[in-house]
């Protein structure tokens, strides 16, 4: 099933870039070069997987979906950005910046938000009210007091050490609001009670910490190679991380706590309908690159 909904997302993702770009031109080009890029689509999958779980067709949230991969693809060519991050590397291939230039993936980036925006307000599957209240969500997810304010707290935290509450903090928003939203996304349409919502909320606002210490585990363990992005520059950096403040184990350990947490309740309350999105989920909890 996994393999149908990233086949279905990557096809839509270029029927998307044939209709909102210009063909000749080179934002066109760096925008696909990241957007198309071999990518995991974790949140594309979210949404998927929770449709089916409200027992909805999933293949009518493929815009949502691919909407939501835009405007992430968009946050990561910027994050690359020597002004940012500064990295080389995303998904074993220069970053965006490097393979054109900082003002060309200044403009993809910005041509990804608009259009993954414009995405989920053209969706023809859903009625307006419904596409009005998604990108209301997406809005909020991705802006001053969503990704955008994760993202000015990380810059924050990089001349200042955060402690445990800050980094809590910085990575609910800045990786956790977009993960969020897929919950949210995957839920539009569906008549929950006011206690699965609740489920879906803490699920993924687990799900979103818990992608985030994997990823600082990683930047530990793991190799350029296998993760194809540079390693270690938080320690280089001196950045605050789960395993500059909590360790190596104990980050580990919180890995399981909040997976176990967040699967019990949402099996709780929607039973074996969950069993996919938690089998998706925990594989992402152990995953290696």
């Amino acid at each position: 099933m996994l393999n149908k909904f990233l086949q279905k997302t990557e096809e839509q993702l270029v029927k998307n870039c044939d209709l909102y770009f210009y063909e000749d031109s080179s934002v066109n080009k760096a925008a696909r070069y990241s957007l198309l890029n071999a990518g995991k689509r974790v949140r594309a999958m979210l949404i998927y997987l929770t449709a089916q779980m409200c027992g909805k067709n999933w293949e009518k949230y493929a815009d949502l979906a691919c909407g939501v991969e835009m405007v992430h693809c968009y946050s990561l060519i910027h994050d690359d950005l020597p002004c940012m991050d500064n990295d080389d590397l995303r998904r074993g291939k220069p970053s965006c910046h490097k393979a054109f230039s900082e003002d060309t993936a200044l403009l993809a980036g910005d041509a990804l938000l608009g259009c993954g925006i414009e995405t989920v307000a053209n969706s023809q599957d859903f009625k307006p009210l419904d596409r009005l209240k998604a990108v209301q969500l997406m809005c909020a997810a991705m802006g001053p007091k969503g990704m955008i304010y994760g993202q000015e707290l990380d810059l924050r935290f990089e001349t200042e050490a955060a402690n445990k509450e800050q980094l809590a903090l910085i990575h609910r928003n800045k990786t956790g609001q977009l993960i969020s939203l897929c919950g949210k996304l995957g839920c539009l349409g569906a008549e929950l009670t006011e206690s699965q919502k609740n489920a879906v909320d803490v699920f993924f606002a687990n799900t979103g910490l818990v992608f985030q210490i994997v990823d600082d585990i990683l930047d530990v363990e793991s190799s350029e190679e296998e993760l194809g992005k540079p390693i270690g520059s938080d320690a280089e950096n001196g950045k605050s991380t789960f395993i500059t403040l909590y360790g190596l184990e104990e980050s580990k350990c919180k890995v399981k706590q909040l997976t176990r947490e967040a699967n019990e309740l949402l099996y709780a309350e929607f039973g074996e309908q969950a069993e996919n999105i938690i089998e998706y989920t925990s594989k992402l909890a152990q995953r290696r690159k």
